[in-house]
C-alpha cells in the first residue's frame, strides 16, 4: 500500500496552505485591491542578481526585475501574481484570456453567463495583491520606464501559464503586440514542440496543485489552497533557468535549477499522464483514483505504456530514474489527496482539455516506434467521447434558452 500523506486544507497565510508530508523516499532533488494601469518607474525590488550565479548569468550592471508579465489568468497565473507581488516585484501584469465571457455550459449543462469562477477568483486574488490585470496588451500601463528607456511592451520576465494547445495563439498575440522579454518561463504540463524563443526560454516543472475557492466577506472574496508547496519548482540548470530560480527564491517560492531537469520533467509528466485524463473518466479526485481498484489498475497500465514509449526518445531523463520510479509516481499522485487534476476541473468547467500533450503524446511516440499502446488510446477515445457528449449537451442547453 502507498502511504497517503495528509492533504492541505488550513490556510497559514492568505492564498497559501501548509504542505503535506513528503511523498516517497527519493534521492532526486525537486523529488492589494486596485484596478487599472499603474505607472512604471525605475524603482527596483530587492533582488541579488549575482547570488548563486556566474558572470554569464548576471553580468555587471544587469537591471534587476521590476516588470513581470504572466500570461494565463487561471490558478497558476493567480498564484504567480500574488507571490511575485508579495515578494516585492513592483510591476506584475496578469494577462487574462480575451475570449468572450459568453454563455458557458459545464458538464451539468447549466448555462453560466458570468465570468467562470476560476477566472473571477484569479482576477480577484491577483488584483488584491496589487497586480494589474489586462485582457489585451492595449491595456498595458502607458508610462515608460524612463530610467532605462524601455518600452512598456518589454518585460524582465514572462511566465506563460496556459495550456499547451494555446501556445501558438499566445505567441502570435505577443508578437503582434511587440511584447519582448529577457527571459520567458514556460509553466505547463505535457510535452510539446518548442514554440517560443529557445534562446531566452526555460521550462518549469511545478509539483504543486492549486485550488481557488470562494471566501465570502473575507479579503478579496477568494482564497487558494496550495498542495506540495514545500516542494521546489524545477528549472533547467541554464542561465535562464538560474535567473528564474533567483527570482522565485527572492519571492519566497522554493525553486531549484537542476542538472537532473530532464528526469524531473519526466517525473511530473508521468504523474499527469497516469492521473489527469483518468480522473475525468472516473469523475474522481486523486484520492479517488487510488481508492478505486479498477482505476488504479488502469493507472498501472498507463504507466507501463508510457515508460515503454518514452524509454528511447527520452533516454537521458529515463536513465536518471530510480529503480522504484513507478512507486514514486504513484506516491506523488497520493500527495495531491483530495485535489481534482486540472483536466478534470477543465472538463467540469466546460473548457477545452489538454489531451494531445498528455496521453496523446504517448500514443504518437508509441506508434512511431511500432509499440502497442492500447490503454492510452482507450483513455483518449473515452475522454474525447465524453467531451463530445458534454458539448452536445451544452449546445442543446443554449438552444433551449
Amino acid at each position: 500500500m502507498i502511504p497517503k500523506p495528509d492533504t492541505m486544507h488550513k490556510p497559514i497565510t492568505p492564498g497559501r496552505t501548509a504542505a503535506p508530508a513528503p511523498p516517497a523516499p527519493s534521492t532526486r532533488p525537486g523529488a492589494r485591491v486596485g484596478k487599472g494601469p499603474v505607472a512604471l518607474s525605475s524603482k527596483r525590488p530587492s533582488f541579488d542578481a549575482t547570488a548563486n550565479a556566474s558572470a554569464m548569468d548576471a553580468p555587471a550592471g544587469e537591471a534587476t526585475p521590476s516588470r513581470v508579465l504572466i500570461v494565463g489568468g487561471g490558478r497558476v497565473g493567480a498564484y504567480l501574481a500574488k507571490v511575485l507581488r508579495d515578494g516585492g516585484v513592483e510591476h506584475v501584469v496578469l494577462k487574462m484570456s480575451n475570449r468572450s465571457a459568453g454563455a458557458r455550459a459545464p458538464a451539468n449543462g447549466k448555462i453560466q453567463d458570468a465570468e467562470d469562477p476560476t477566472r473571477a477568483g484569479a482576477r480577484a486574488i491577483a488584483t488584491h495583491a496589487g497586480a494589474t490585470c489586462v485582457t489585451t496588451y492595449d491595456d498595458l500601463p502607458t508610462t515608460l520606464d524612463v530610467a532605462i528607456d524601455r518600452p512598456i511592451t518589454h518585460f524582465d520576465f514572462v511566465f506563460v501559464a496556459v495550456k499547451t494547445y494555446a501556445f501558438e495563439s499566445v505567441r502570435a498575440e505577443m508578437e503582434a503586440s511587440k511584447i519582448s522579454y529577457d527571459v520567458i518561463v514556460l509553466a505547463h504540463n505535457g510535452m510539446c514542440a518548442p514554440v517560443f524563443d529557445a534562446s531566452k526560454s526555460a521550462r518549469a516543472s511545478m509539483p504543486q496543485s492549486w485550488d481557488i475557492f470562494p471566501t465570502p466577506g473575507e479579503g478579496c472574496g477568494y482564497g487558494m489552497h496550495v498542495r506540495n508547496e514545500d516542494k521546489p519548482w524545477v528549472l533547467p540548470d541554464t542561465p535562464h533557468g538560474r535567473a528564474a530560480k533567483r527570482l522565485l527564491d527572492t519571492c519566497g517560492v522554493k525553486a531549484v535549477a537542476s542538472p537532473e531537469f530532464e528526469f524531473l520533467v519526466l517525473q511530473k509528466y508521468f504523474i499527469n499522464g497516469v492521473a489527469n485524463l483518468l480522473a475525468v473518466i472516473g469523475d474522481v479526485d486523486c484520492d479517488g483514483l487510488l481508492a478505486n481498484d479498477t482505476l488504479r489498475t488502469r493507472m498501472g497500465r498507463l504507466y507501463d505504456e508510457m515508460y515503454s514509449a518514452l524509454k528511447q526518445p527520452h533516454r537521458e531523463g529515463i536513465a536518471m530514474a530510480p529503480d522504484n520510479f513507478r512507486d514514486v509516481v504513484f506516491q506523488w499522485v497520493a500527495s495531491y489527496g483530495a485535489h481534482y487534476p486540472s483536466s478534470k476541473q477543465d472538463f467540469d468547467a466546460g473548457a477545452r482539455l489538454e489531451i494531445e500533450s498528455l496521453n496523446g503524446y504517448v500514443v504518437r511516440l508509441a506508434e512511431s516506434q511500432g509499440l502497442p499502446c492500447p490503454e492510452n488510446k482507450k483513455v483518449l477515445e473515452e475522454v474525447r467521447s465524453m467531451i463530445e457528449a458534454r458539448d452536445a449537451k451544452a449546445k442543446q442547453a443554449v438552444s433551449a434558452r
